[in-house]
């Protein structure tokens, strides 16, 4: 009969805890449905510097590409004032990271959970290592949106504001824009102006003027275009040539013979601003000046007196008698001369004895 007992309670212990292994796989079941294979796929830990989490927090999930790779892990202050965030992630998406990818702290809708998204990188870039750190980058928020609207709406109230003084002045009559939109002689000035220069593009366009004929006639068009082509013409033979002309373009020693005399001149300037020789003198002294002045005011008295007729200069310029005397004077003595030397003995004689 004990035994009898014994065996049941047994049989109802062995129910019991198989009923209790029952439940507790179904709970798992139910808990992990889907993900049990999540389990035992095998991980490795990457990192993701941030300046600011925006309220990540550990357990968030890690996207790619819209496929969830992994989790954070957990959320740590860094010495280089950043927040590091852990991330571990399968193994099998490691491949398809790159060194320059990006952690972007996304958020789910426009206030829910937030997660990390990985981009994938470029292409040229090596790939990413277990235990390497990118770059983490914080997705603009409703908060901060709301905060630069209100920035923006506070300049719009300003401008606002600015806007309502300068109407009131212009209301009131101040200022130049005032005067322009209340003055009627303003309106009368620019009708004037228009209607002038309607005249004027009338002009012009009848090919009346100089304007008229620059535009209408094609006689200037002609007289340009075969200037331009004369002047190519002239180019390009002068780039065939060798003559000076070409030389005084293309070759350098011209450049630095000017440079030389230039740098000499210099000198030469410098030594003659700086000596008291005579040429310095001829410069600076008033004398030479007062001297050819003087000099010239004499020799006009000495042409005057001439054109007068006074003293022999004046004779001989104004008195056509003493000038033809003169020159039968020499006519005589010139035949004299002549008289001599054809027949010296009969002007010289000489003996000895």
């Amino acid at each position: 009969m004990y035994d009898y007992v014994k065996q049941h309670k047994w049989a109802k212990l062995r129910v019991g805890i198989v009923i209790t292994i029952a439940l507790i796989i179904i709970l798992l079941a139910v808990m992990f449905a889907g993900n049990i294979e999540k389990l035992f796929t095998p991980r490795v830990m990457i990192y993701a510097m941030v300046h600011d989490v925006k309220g990540l927090r550990d357990g968030s999930p890690v996207w790619f590409s819209g496929v969830e790779i992994g989790s954070v892990k957990h959320i740590k202050f860094s010495v280089e004032q950043k927040v590091r965030v852990a991330m571990s992630i399968v193994t099998d998406a490691l491949k398809y990271l790159k060194k320059d990818s990006n952690a972007n702290i996304m958020t789910l809708g426009l206030l829910g959970d937030k997660y990390v998204e990985i981009t994938p990188g470029s292409n040229e870039a090596e790939g990413l290592r277990a235990g390497d750190t990118i770059t983490g980058r914080t997705q603009t928020e409703i908060q901060d949106v709301v905060q630069s609207s209100q920035d923006s709406i506070a300049k719009i109230s300003d401008f606002v504001s600015m806007l309502e003084e300068i109407l009131i002045k212009i209301e009131n009559g101040k200022g130049t824009v005032s005067r322009f939109i209340q003055d009627p002689a303003v309106y009368e000035n620019l009708k004037e102006a228009i209607k002038e220069l309607t005249v004027l593009v009338r002009k012009i366009e009848s090919g009346e003027g100089t304007m008229g004929r620059l535009i209408n006639e094609d006689a200037l068009y002609n007289d340009l275009a075969s200037s331009a082509k004369d002047i190519s013409l002239f180019a390009q033979s002068l780039k065939k040539s060798e003559g000076t002309l070409n030389k005084l373009i293309n070759d350098p020693s011209l450049y630095d013979r000017f440079q030389t005399a230039s740098t000499s001149l210099d000198a030469f300037t410098q030594r003659l601003a700086s000596s008291k020789g005579t040429v310095n003198k001829l410069i600076e002294d008033d004398s030479l000046y007062e001297n050819l002045n003087s000099a010239s005011e004499k020799m006009n008295k000495v042409l005057e007196r001439i054109d007068n007729g006074e003293g022999l200069m004046g004779s001989l310029v104004k008195d056509d008698e003493l000038s033809k005397e003169l020159k039968a004077t020499i006519k005589e003595l010139n035949a004299l001369i002549k008289d001599i030397k054809e027949n010296p003995g009969n002007y010289f004689s000489f003996s000895i004895f």
